[in-house]
């Protein structure tokens, strides 16, 4: 039998919900992290809107860019489509607590095989729920994101991990020679001779392609561009093929960001757009306590121990205590890996030259200085990581 792919299971206005979710999260922080996931976020929320009721469920559902129906529906179908790509893995949980009572038709609409128990004693939970984290992120998260210290009465995560090789792999060079990164870290360097680079007068976004409809995309913006527009710039660029124009294709005595160009001899004619990018290689990762963007995310309602409404969900009345998320992302010469754990804890409320040469054209990307990045899985255009990368090597 053939698996749903991702670009079937989620419809476009799905896909543009959990993108959307990614921008008004990251665009809307002081401090873009260094890595991030909209996506580990979104089908949590969805599982929570099927236990939350009025005003809370109505702020969760407005936060997912969903309506009831896909709420119930969205997560389940998300964690079958992933299964058809093989660059990505998503694992959905949830653990109760003893002195909890679930509504069994929620636990029946769980996108998981079965609920887990707590039993209160960090030390008997604590290694049970670190090896679920590192299981389902093939050991980049090791820990799950959550304080034991504080009583939880539920649980519920989510584990996503993204892993391509590139298609064409990158060398190493040389540290860059000035600006904030000088004489730091690996640069690496890679060559293309089909479309990788697109641009717009205020920012050019390079699209580095790995294997398994996984691609990964760069934004450098201008030097007083804040981070935030920056990361909206390349959310436009990923969801829109006609973003921008082919960097090709611009008059080469242009102004562009972060692009230069070079021209040499060559045997043959130019038949295609030439690149050259030269990116510095980065493994970052971020830890971030959720309830600080509630607003953006939907969860003031659903974190109010007074005001919370999850009546659907437990006979108890429970609100969301805690809500954290770490995240990994490794950008490396042969390909770029990626992982996010978001855990939602739920308490109770209180050669030699040829006789003729042809002029080729190639432009040349560099990254040298702070930028915005993402993966997206390439059918689907659905977005999994982002971040700002400010230290690539921090």
């Amino acid at each position: 039998m053939e698996q749903t792919t991702l670009q079937d299971a989620l419809t476009a206005d799905e896909i543009a919900a959990a993108n959307e979710l990614t921008r008004r999260w990251l665009t809307g922080r002081t401090e873009i992290p260094a890595a991030a996931s909209g996506l580990g976020i979104w089908p949590l929320l969805a599982v929570l809107a099927t236990g939350a009721v009025e005003a809370t469920l109505e702020e969760l559902l407005e936060a997912a860019g969903l309506d009831a129906g896909q709420a119930a529906d969205v997560p389940a179908a998300l964690l079958d489509a992933v299964r058809s790509a093989p660059a990505l893995n998503l694992a959905l949980a949830a653990w109760s607590g003893p002195r909890v009572t679930l509504d069994p038709d929620w636990v029946a609409g769980l996108p998981v095989d079965a609920v887990g128990t707590l039993t209160g004693d960090a030390a008997v939970d604590k290694p049970l729920l670190d090896a679920w984290a590192s299981r389902n992120t093939g050991g980049l998260i090791e820990r799950m994101p959550v304080n034991l210290d504080e009583p939880i009465e539920l649980l519920l995560a989510s584990a996503l991990s993204v892993r391509t090789r590139w298609r064409t792999a990158f060398d190493e060079r040389a540290p860059f020679r000035s600006g904030p990164w000088k004489d730091r870290g690996k640069v690496l360097t890679g060559s293309y001779d089909y479309e990788v680079l697109r641009v717009k007068p205020d920012t050019a976004v390079l699209t580095v392609q790995g294997g398994d409809d996984i691609d990964v995309l760069l934004a450098l913006g201008r030097e007083d561009a804040s981070p935030q527009d920056v990361m909206s710039a390349l959310i436009d660029a990923a969801a829109d093929p006609d973003w921008g124009r082919p960097a090709a294709d611009s008059n080469a005595d242009l102004s562009l960001i972060g692009v230069t160009f070079l021209k040499y001899k060559a045997p043959a004619p130019q038949t295609s757009p030439e690149t050259n990018a030269v990116v510095p290689a980065f493994n970052l990762t971020s830890d971030l306590d959720l309830i600080e963007d509630a607003a953006s995310l939907g969860l003031e309602l659903a974190s109010d121990d007074e005001f919370a409404q999850f009546d659907r969900l437990a006979a108890q009345r429970l609100y969301v205590s805690q809500a954290r998320q770490s995240c990994t992302a490794v950008f490396s010469a042969t390909g770029f890996e990626a992982a996010a754990v978001t855990a939602v804890g739920m308490d109770w409320m209180g050669a030699a030259p040829p006789q003729h040469l042809h002029e080729h054209r190639r432009a040349v990307a560099t990254f040298d200085r702070p930028f915005a990045y993402l993966a997206r899985h390439r059918p689907s255009g659905l977005i999994i990581i982002a971040g700002w990368v400010t230290d690539p090597g921090a």
